[in-house]
C-alpha cells in the first residue's frame, strides 16, 4: 500500500477524496502531498511532543526578509527530511517573493524510495494557508 496509515485510518487524503474514490497508482503522491501540507502548514512548537515539527512562524520570516529566507529554507529541509521517511536527496529551492501578498515560493525536489523524482511547489502567504502542488515544468 501506498498511502500513509494516517490517510488509511481517516480513509481520506488531506483534500478530502476518500481512498477508494482516487485512483490507486496515484495514491503515494497524494498521500505524500497531504503529508507535506500538513507539515508545511504547522508552526515549529505547535505540537509538544514534537517540538521541532513544522516550520518556523513565518511572521518572523517575513520582518527579517530577505536574510531569513536561506533559514526558512534549511527549516523546510530539514522538516521532509525528518517527518517525510518516503523523501531522499530533499532540495529546496527559492523561487519567487510577491512583496504585495507577501507570498514565498520555494520549489521542493526529491527522490522517492524507488528512485522517482518528485517535485512540489510550496507557497507561504500571509493572506492564507500555505499551498503544497505538484510542479511540473511547462512544456
Amino acid at each position: 500500500m501506498k498511502a500513509s496509515i494516517y490517510d488509511v485510518l481517516q480513509g481520506a487524503f488531506g483534500d478530502g477524496r476518500r481512498l477508494e474514490s482516487v485512483n490507486p497508482s496515484t495514491w503515494r503522491e497524494r498521500s505524500i502531498l497531504s503529508n507535506l501540507d500538513r507539515l508545511m502548514n504547522t508552526r515549529q512548537g505547535a505540537i509538544s511532543h514534537l517540538p521541532d515539527y513544522g516550520v518556523p512562524d513565518l511572521s518572523d520570516v517575513y520582518r527579517e526578509m530577505p536574510g531569513s529566507i536561506p533559514e526558512l529554507q534549511q527549516s523546510i529541509a530539514n522538516a521532509v527530511q525528518v517527518y517525510e521517511p518516503r523523501l531522499r536527496q530533499v532540495r529546496v529551492e527559492y523561487q519567487d517573493t510577491d512583496q504585495y501578498t507577501m507570498q514565498l515560493v520555494f520549489l521542493l525536489t526529491a527522490l522517492t524510495l524507488d528512485g522517482e523524482q518528485v517535485r512540489f511547489k510550496t507557497t507561504f502567504s500571509s493572506e492564507e494557508e500555505t499551498r503544497v502542488a505538484p510542479f511540473q515544468v511547462a512544456e
